[in-house]
């Protein structure tokens, strides 16, 4: 085999090994199945924490997503929830909360941070008063990144258990 024709043999390998690994990646969140006797059933999506999110109070979108960010196999834990402007209520509850909450998505387990934002009306609300509240200190906002250890450390090793809504919270 010439030289040349073992160069265009390699570069489609790695192109048929790139693109078919592109078809499983993607930030959807969601198992492969849902069947019933699928162990996979019993996940927790972040689509399902999404929406349970989106119905608190005061809250008027929310997202949670678990995705490619940086080198292969490195999974970023995103959470952005958009509030009602004015938001009255307990701003270090509801970080601890959807925190919690997205921690507890089983799907795909984060591997670098947990970005966090949340949008007060038209603004981004800084969060680091609410994660100084929390024990976090020095952390800068409004955007947080919260580690996978920081992360472990507070709800307990990936995937959390569903935590129960702070009564602050309505």
């Amino acid at each position: 085999m010439t030289t040349r024709r073992t160069a265009l043999l390699v570069v489609a390998t790695l192109i048929a090994v790139t693109l078919g690994g592109c078809v499983a990646v993607g930030r959807s969140g969601q198992p492969a199945s849902t069947s019933p006797n699928d162990p996979a059933s019993d996940s927790r999506t972040t689509a399902q924490v999404t929406d349970e999110l989106g119905q608190l109070p005061g809250v008027s979108a929310a997202f949670v997503s678990t995705g490619p960010v940086g080198l292969p196999n490195q999974l970023e834990l995103t959470v952005g929830l958009n509030l009602e402007a004015g938001y009255p209520g307990d701003v270090p509850a509801l970080l601890d909360y959807t925190l919690a909450m997205a921690w507890s998505a089983t799907v795909e387990q984060p591997t670098t941070t947990a970005a966090v934002a949340f949008r007060d009306g038209d603004s981004a609300l800084d969060l680091a008063p609410a994660a100084a509240a929390l024990g976090w200190t020095g952390m800068a906002g409004p955007t947080l990144a919260v580690s996978m250890d920081e992360m472990a450390d507070r709800y307990g090793p990936w995937p959390g258990p569903v935590p129960e809504k702070p009564a602050a919270l309505g």
